[in-house]
């Protein structure tokens, strides 16, 4: 893909100007850099010093184009992917494919390939008037088809992508909201055993001169002292 989907997280310092109406701010890392974030539609969830997490991608000149964000301050979501619509799309193809069946048509009937036959008065003419109108509609239809189909590659595109970045979106979405894992394996800690300590095996001191003496002894061999 051309673009590659980046995460910033930050605090909102400022909007900026946008003389279409749209959204742009600076926004504020956890380094104190500013980054220039901006959307080709427009947006009510953001106030200025919110916490947001942007999922985006970077364009000309260092700027941020915003795909998703998250305001953790008002704990709300909202979608900014640029995506041509289904519409939009499918009348251009219907368009594409109606101007090319009429080029094609005009193109077979100026090459000759369906001969019409207008009898004994129109006799030339005829024919000379069928190929003038031919031409005309052929050099007419050749640059409409060819913007249709233009706009059909262009709208195909935007919607590919879309879907690409709504994947890409939805997986890091689920790395930043994904537990921490614990450092040890599962299959290492389960086999990790705290063995019992067995007292009766640990040397035995007398309380009083320091002698060794078994563990069960109740009475000092050297002292006479109780334990």
């Amino acid at each position: 893909m051309s673009e590659h989907t980046i995460v910033l997280e930050g605090i909102i310092k400022s909007f900026t100007k946008s003389y279409s109406g749209n959204l742009s701010f600076m926004l504020e890392d956890s380094q104190n850099n500013l980054h220039y974030c901006f959307s080709t539609k427009k947006s009510s969830l953001l106030n200025s010093s919110d916490d947001v997490i942007i999922f985006g991608s970077y364009t000309s000149g260092n700027k941020v184009r915003i795909n998703y964000i998250i305001n953790q301050t008002k704990n709300s979501e909202e979608s900014l992917i640029e995506a041509s619509s289904d519409w939009t799309y499918y009348l251009s193809l219907v368009a594409s494919i109606g101007t090319t069946i009429g080029f094609i048509i005009a193109l077979l009937y100026l090459l000759g390939v369906f001969p019409v036959d207008y009898g004994s008065y129109w006799g030339i003419l005829g024919s000379i008037y069928t190929m003038i109108f031919s031409i005309i509609v052929v050099i007419l239809l050749l640059p409409v088809m060819i913007v249709f189909w233009f706009l059909t590659n262009a709208f195909s595109k935007k919607r590919r992508r879309g879907t690409e970045l709504e994947v890409e979106i939805s997986k890091l979405r689920q790395d930043i909201s994904s537990p921490i894992k614990s450092s040890i394996p599962t299959s290492k800690a389960s086999t990790i055993q705290v063995e019992p300590e067995d007292y009766g095996k640990r040397p035995q001191f007398c309380a009083h001169c320091g002698t060794e003496m078994p563990f069960e002894a109740k009475f000092c061999p050297s002292c006479g002292s109780e334990q």
